[in-house]
């Protein structure tokens, strides 16, 4: 078999390979270009693909954002107010029910095929059974491929990809022995009217998407809900230049041929996101889909061979920016990857980590592209109905942290999914929504969106308000325009997508910041948040059960004061100084500061209150560490030590997603063997995870919250390269690249290339010994870089290094010398 290109990267740390079919979906390898997408499970003399499509929702909502609320305006959240002030939780608790609305709407899953190969002539001899020889998915390439034999066919390879140029998905079929096929189309939606006639001799299936779809934790009488009006999906599978090929019913069967090119189109209508109004109906955009695909060549082999190239070339550009390289335990290249995973847990494997850190760019990559919406919950698949929690869009940490690894690692296209997302979500509803729930001016956002852009609290009146009453989504979101900017340097991204979204968030939070002023003076004596809650965390309130609603939780600070100062960094770059700067400034500044508990650890509330879970799975209060970056080692000495205090008690044990944050906190904290420590549980197998609360990875190293969660992956990959490489601080005023600030024992040589600072530079290490021997800084082609170079360990301190734009700076840490190369134009 070919390896393609890429094959001059080790296969261990690139490739997942298995010697069994997927029996289950968990099981099944996902193929996707931000657009469209498959789970392979490469069985022997078939295949089932589970398909699914970013723009198949269920909706579209009602036309007010707030319908279904039970109240609504100042008035009422003056009422929550007075109850919170009064120590009355129950009643404030009470009150926010009033103000949910039911629930957003949920990804759905489209279709699934099964692809059959017949071999010809004479029927098979009895006990002629099809062997799986290999099934894989190259991650250099974005091909998943299985290879198997029977005396009829001999052997055979079929491959799935999702045209990494945003188009049609492909299944090919290659055999030793002419066979045909035969595919068939089912889904968990209803079917539609006939659909309409695309291509000659293609298999068509129109689909009913549902008008409202309940989350699983709901108990309602309808709750996958048709109505009128409903949008459509629509599937096309043709077999490419096959004469032979027809259909009767819903079975695609070709003509004999030891080569076969099925392509598989996906459109809805009316698709959320703002499509463009000309960009046709479902029909005629999966016409035009298919027609570009084949625009290459009829002949089937010319075609396959000319969309491969084509789809891993357009990958590539990607793929090959960031790759880590760690040895691989002896013996584990010719494990398959579950038994791989099984291994590392009796012998050091640091290989696993860079294939997981891979892993999670990749997903990433097929989940989210540029034009399309950002990645769900499980990313871009999904095959249940509904999906775990609508497998739509968490915005108190499982969105942000799925975009987490987009700018460090390379990523930064795949990131304008969220970023554009953000600016719509700031425009409509939630401006709406701050409007009219809160008497508010900017924009808000809660818990949970969708690809609607839904800004409302959701939990159809009784949603637990640890969850439902968090009213600082926008501000967290804002954090992503702004780091795009840092790492990206686009001012014209800055001024006309980013402030809107900036001043947006900053006037509402000072509306929603209660103040004290001096009567006489009108100073700002104090400024706390009413009503306040920690994300999806309680504390034990004075009647003994757990509560939620208090003032000012340590998140609330640390992202008010994040805003204040992102404002004003960005206001001084576009050379603005407009007038809520300052008042947004004092208002962050007469926020109680963060302080330290009777146990040494960071307060997650205002004041010290007993937990009810004291080992609970988030973490929000700790946002100022990571991603903000606002609490430090280096700024905050105090409150550092106090974070990794609450870390401590908080227990090494969590989800999936909660052990990558839990990477990424130690790595700021610079303490390397706990980092180390998070990201062994983030690779143990999740069947050996007994227990809600214990992540690990399935056999096709999805991450286990459980269940499934892709910000799992990304964020493992996120946390790794923070302990690569950090670029979040200042060393007399020049930014900061520190190298290796967490890098562990068990990892002692190795090498990265193409991670990304804030301000533009990609950056190359290599160490051995646990030293870093050598540091490249790339400085893109439109500016440089006056820097100051951390190298812990290396005996080298720090160096205060120039990077001319378009120029490399080698520094040789052993000779501590740096060598420029390339353009020395000024910069």
């Amino acid at each position: 078999m070919d390896p393609g290109p890429g094959a001059d990267m080790p296969a261990e740390l690139h490739v997942l390979r298995y010697d069994t079919p997927a029996s289950k979906w968990i099981e099944a390898l996902p193929v996707g270009n931000g657009h469209r997408a498959a789970m392979c499970a490469g069985r022997p003399g078939t295949e089932h693909l589970w398909l699914n499509d970013l723009t198949a929702w269920s909706g579209p909502p009602p036309a007010d954002p707030l319908s279904g609320a039970r109240a609504r305006g100042a008035a009422h959240l003056d009422d929550v107010r007075r109850a919170v002030e009064d120590g009355d939780v129950r009643t404030a608790e009470r009150l926010l029910a009033d103000l949910q609305t039911p629930w957003v709407q949920a990804y759905l899953p489209l279709a699934e095929l099964d692809v059959a190969v017949h071999g010809t002539g004479t029927p098979p001899a009895a006990g002629d059974r099809p062997v799986l020889e290999d099934r894989r998915l190259d991650l250099r390439t974005a091909v998943a491929t299985h290879a198997w034999s029977s005396r009829s066919t001999g052997g055979v390879v079929q491959e799935t990809w999702a045209d990494a140029r945003g188009g049609v998905l492909v299944h090919t079929v290659r055999s030793e022995r002419p066979v045909r096929l035969e595919v068939r189309a089912s889904s968990l939606l209803r079917r539609a009217a006939a659909a309409p006639d695309v291509a000659r001799g293609a298999l068509a299936v129109q689909l009913e998407l549902p008008t409202d779809v309940a989350p699983g934790h709901e108990t309602v009488a309808d709750p996958v809900r048709y109505g009128p009006g409903a949008r459509r999906g629509l599937v096309i599978v043709a077999a490419v230049g096959d004469p032979g090929a027809t259909v009767v019913g819903d079975v695609l069967r070709t003509g004999e041929a030891r080569e076969h090119v099925l392509l598989v189109a996906t459109a809805t209508t009316d698709p959320p996101g703002g499509a463009p109004a000309d960009d046709g109906t479902a029909a005629e955009r999966v016409a035009a889909m298919l027609a570009e695909a084949c625009a290459a060549d009829d002949d089937r082999a010319t075609l396959a061979s000319s969309l491969r190239a084509a789809h891993v070339r357009a990958h590539r550009r990607l793929y090959d920016r960031c790759r880590l390289v760690l040895p691989s335990a002896p013996g584990a290249a010719g494990l398959t990857t579950d038994r791989r995973v099984a291994a590392a847990q009796v012998r050091p494997d640091p290989g696993l980590a860079a294939l997981a850190f891979h892993h999670g760019r990749y997903l990433l990559a097929a989940s989210s592209r540029p034009g399309g919406l950002p990645a769900t919950l499980q990313g871009i698949w999904n095959a249940e109905l509904p999906g775990p929690w609508s497998s739509a869009y968490t915005l108190n940490i499982n969105l942000q942290m799925a975009y987490w690894p987009a700018e460090v690692t390379g990523l930064g296209e795949c990131h304008e999914p969220l970023l554009r997302f953000v600016a719509r979500l700031a425009r409509e509803a939630g401006a709406s929504v701050a409007r009219e729930l809160y008497g508010a001016s900017g924009w808000t956002a809660h818990h949970n969106s969708d690809a609607w852009a839904h800004a409302a609290p959701v939990g159809a009146g009784h949603g637990d308000a640890s969850w439902a009453s968090w009213a600082l989504g926008g501000l967290w979101l804002a954090q992503h325009l702004v780091e795009h900017h840092r790492f990206g340097g686009d001012d014209t991204f800055l001024r006309e997508v980013a402030w809107p979204v900036l001043e947006g968030a900053a006037r509402f939070a000072v509306d929603w910041v209660c103040v004290e002023t001096d009567g006489a003076t009108g100073r700002l004596v104090r400024a706390w948040t009413n009503p306040s809650t920690s994300p999806e965390n309680r504390f034990v309130a004075d009647d003994g059960a757990p509560a939620a609603v208090t003032t000012s939780a340590t998140m609330d600070v640390a992202l008010v004061r994040w805003l204040a100062a992102a404002c004003r960094e960005v206001a001084t770059t576009l050379g603005r100084d407009d007038a809520w700067l300052d008042r947004l400034e004092a208002v962050a500044a007469a926020l109680p500061d963060p302080r330290a508990g009777s146990r040494g650890e960071l307060l997650e509330w205002e004041r010290e209150l007993p937990e009810a879970e004291p080992e609970h799975r988030h973490l929000s209060h700790l946002v100022g560490l990571f991603p903000l970056g606002t609490l430090d080692p280096a700024t905050t000495p105090d409150l550092a030590a106090a974070a990794g205090r609450t870390l401590e008690l908080r227990g090494a044990e969590s989800t999936g997603w909660s052990l990558a944050w839990r990477i990424a906190l130690w790595a700021r904290l610079g303490r390397a063997a706990r980092a180390h420590e998070q990201v062994l549980l983030a690779l143990r197998p999740a069947a050996d995870a007994g227990g809600e609360h214990r992540g690990g990875l399935y056999p096709n190293l999805f991450s286990a919250h459980p269940p499934f969660q892709v910000d799992g992956n990304c964020g493992l990959t996120a946390g790794v390269a923070e302990m690569l490489l950090q670029s979040h601080r200042t060393t007399d005023g020049l930014p900061r690249v520190d190298v290796l600030p967490a890098l562990p024992e068990a990892w002692p040589d190795g090498e990265v290339t193409g991670l990304r600072a804030r301000g533009g530079l990609a950056v190359d290490i290599s160490w051995r010994g646990g030293r870093a021997e050598r540091v490249r800084l790339h400085a893109p082609a439109d500016r440089g870089a006056d820097v100051v170079l951390g190298l812990p360990g290396a005996g080298s301190g720090a160096t205060r290094l120039h990077v001319p734009r378009g120029a490399t700076v080698t520094f040789d840490t052993t000779a501590g010398d740096a060598r420029v190369t390339g353009p020395r134009a000024r910069s």
